[in-house]
Formats: C-alpha cells, sequence, structure tokens
C-alpha cells in the first residue's frame, strides 16, 4: 500500500531544492504539496560526543539493563493496536527488527516502525522524569558550546527563514515542547524570540536553569491552556510517546491560525545507521534504543501524521550521524578504539553522501495548520 509519492528533479542534487508530495489516502481526496528540500548539515560528531568506547559500550549496556526492566516478562505490557501515524491496524505490520530483544514492527501502510507491544506510559515517563543518566549526553556543560553553534544555531536558522519565507513575516513566539537542556529556547531568546520551553527531566531542567537561568515549564504539554503562538517546535520529542498524534494536535490548537509554524525533528528509519544498529543488536547507545524511542519514522509515516491532524507540510530537512555509527559498531565489534581515531576524518564526506541520497537517520519537518 503506497499513499504518497514524490515528484524530484533527477538532476545533481543540491542542498536545497523543490518537490511535489502527493498523498492519495483511501478515505479521502488526493492532495500535493509543495516543499523545500534541504539536505545535509556539518557537524562536528567527534567533537560533540566526546565518548571513548569503553563509555559506549558502558551506555549501551545501561540502556540494556533498562530495557530489561521496562519489557520484562511478568512487566505488563499494552499491545499496539494500530498505527500510531496513520491508525491502520496493526494485523498487518510485521517485525523489522529486535533490539535488546525487543520487537520493532512496520506498518504495511505507511511504513512506521513502533514497538509492538509496549510498556506502560507511566512507567516511561517516571524514567525520564527521574533518571540524568537517559539525558546527560544533552546536558553535558563540555559539549555546551560545540551543540549551541553546530547543532541549535542551524535549527534556530532554518526555523525563522521557514517561517520567513511561508508566512511572509517574522515570528515572536515559540513554545519548544521536549526542551531538554534549554538550548534552543536559549537560541531563539538569542534572536529575539519570546520562546518558553516544556520539559519533563529533572535533571535537564536544573542544566537548563544553571547554563542559561531558564525556567523550563515541568507541566504536561498536552494540558497546558497556553496562549496561542507562532511556532511550536518538537525536537526529539515523538519517538517517546506512544500515542504522537496527540502532541500534534495539541500544537495545531496552539498555533496562531494563518500565522503559525510548527517543527518537528524525528528519528528516520530507512537509513544506513538503522542498519549498521540492526546488525550489532546489543551495542545500541542511541537511535533504535527501545527504552526511549518507541517510534521511530519513515518520511510517509511523519507526512501522514501531519495531515491526518490538520497540518499541510511545507520544508523538509534531511541529515543524520550514519556514519559516526556505522564507525562505532566497527569499533566495538573489533574491539578496536583507534577505527574512531583514524577514520573520524571520513565521517563528514560519508554523511553528505548518506543525507543527500536520503539514507540518513534524522529527518526536520516543517508544517503549517491547514485553514
Amino acid at each position: 500500500m503506497n499513499w504518497w509519492t514524490r515528484t524530484a528533479s533527477l538532476a545533481t542534487p543540491t542542498q536545497v531544492q523543490s518537490e511535489s508530495w502527493s498523498y492519495t489516502p483511501p478515505h479521502a481526496a488526493p492532495q500535493t504539496f509543495e516543499l523545500k528540500v534541504r539536505t545535509g548539515k556539518p557537524l562536528d560528531v567527534m567533537g560533540l560526543k566526546q565518548t571513548t568506547l569503553d563509555e559506549l559500550r558502558d551506555y549501551a549496556a545501561f540502556l540494556a539493563q533498562t530495557a530489561q526492566q521496562l519489557y520484562a516478562q511478568d512487566v505488563a505490557k499494552k499491545e499496539v493496536k494500530q498505527c500510531p501515524c496513520c491508525h491502520t491496524p496493526t494485523t498487518t505490520s510485521a517485525e523489522v527488527l529486535r533490539i535488546f530483544d525487543v520487537a520493532y514492527v512496520r506498518c504495511s501502510a505507511c511504513g512506521h516502525v513502533f514497538i509492538g507491544a509496549q510498556p506502560d506510559s507511566q512507567q516511561v515517563t517516571d524514567l525520564f522524569e527521574a533518571s540524568a543518566d537517559h539525558s546527560q549526553i544533552y546536558i553535558d556543560p563540555e559539549t555546551l558550546e560545540v551543540r549551541l553553534t553546530q547543532v541549535v544555531a542551524p535549527k534556530v536558522n532554518w526555523v525563522l527563514e521557514t517561517y520567513q519565507q511561508v508566512i511572509g513575516e517574522s515570528p515572536t513566539t515559540c513554545i519548544d515542547v521536549g526542551a531538554g537542556g534549554g538550548h534552543f529556547v536559549a537560541g531563539m531568546h538569542r534572536q529575539g524570540i519570546k520562546a518558553r520551553g516544556f520539559e519533563l527531566s529533572h535533571a535537564s531542567r536544573a542544566f537548563a536553569k544553571q547554563a542559561f537561568d531558564l525556567e523550563l515549564v515541568s507541566e504536561d504539554f498536552l494540558a497546558t491552556d497556553n496562549n496561542s503562538v507562532d511556532i511550536v517546535t518538537m525536537w526529539g520529542l515523538l519517538e517517546y510517546t506512544p500515542e504522537p498524534r496527540q502532541f500534534l494536535e495539541k500544537a495545531r490548537k496552539l498555533l496562531q491560525p494563518k500565522h503559525g509554524l510548527l517543527v518537528v525533528e524525528v528519528p528516520r528509519f530507512d537509513a544506513l545507521g538503522t542498519i549498521a544498529q540492526a546488525e550489532n543488536p546489543k551495542n545500541i547507545a542511541r537511535h533504535m534504543d527501545p527504552t526511549s524511542h518507541l517510534n521511530c519514522f519513515s518520511d510517509s509515516s511523519l507526512a501522514t501524521a501531519l495531515v491526518e491532524t490538520g497540518f499541510r507540510p511545507v520544508a523538509v530537512w534531511y541529515f543524520g550521524m550514519d556514519a559516526y555509527e556505522l564507525l562505532v559498531q566497527l569499533a566495538i565489534r573489533l574491539n578496536n578504539p583507534e577505527i574512531l581515531e583514524d577514520c573520524g576524518d571520513m565521517i563528514p564526506a560519508l554523511q553528505a553522501s548518506c543525507d543527500a541520497g536520503r539514507q540518513c537517520d534524522d529527518l526536520i519537518m516543517a508544517a503549517i495548520p491547514e485553514a
């Protein structure tokens, strides 16, 4: 079943190009969307990570132990009955890989990948509210400057440029849901945008206060009665929740009519990084991690969820950390930390090729509310 097709130039790929995406669902009239598509994002991944092979092994072991606790046989789990993105019954979904012996299945309609038997949502919420280990990568003070300049600033600029191109004016307000250590909120403040962040993790909120003097909101975003805003962002949030469409629906209610923009970043399944992890399923320290990532998206599954919740996709950005992930898995398998040290200089070129070929493990999509 294929609900989405794309029309793109066969010319040599450029960093930014235009594409038409057509959506032909079985229950509604066809729609076509014109999107600005960007590929690639320069990143000094070795400078950002700054972790040894032993530290990566230890963190993977920590995640494996956490997965054992969350998915133990005697722990009650919820069988997912319909795809979280397109709501197709899961009777036709098929297993595609196992990480820490936890099965991910794939929707036959939209290509969305998700854990078919999930722990109670409150268990996952409690885990992230209390655990500093899960959020440590985002609140490491030693990588603060690299994260601000190479991760946050390009995203801030892309969001503001997209808003200007699509809406035709400059935004003034923003809500960041799942704000982590407050980096994006701080980045928006530096651009004069009145931004507010929602974050469950105690450790992340404490870091935001210490690093940026930010008071992140601990309350449930889905229950907020916040005034309408120009922009809502969700950087790496929807993969954590069993019902991602609830967050999209809430964002739809909060965005300014005719002046609103939603920006969502999610892990992308069809990627070199996914393959590298599928071949080494006991050494996972990011991406396909069942202790946190209940979902992993396809282009069509995220686009479907957006359209079905009242949005029109307008822009997409493809990039990832696949080359780094491949070297990590090779280094762990061969027990040779020098692979990362000796081959790290190859990462930028390898990753640029993955990004241009849409074999990258990260996806950002911007959308506006339909009238």
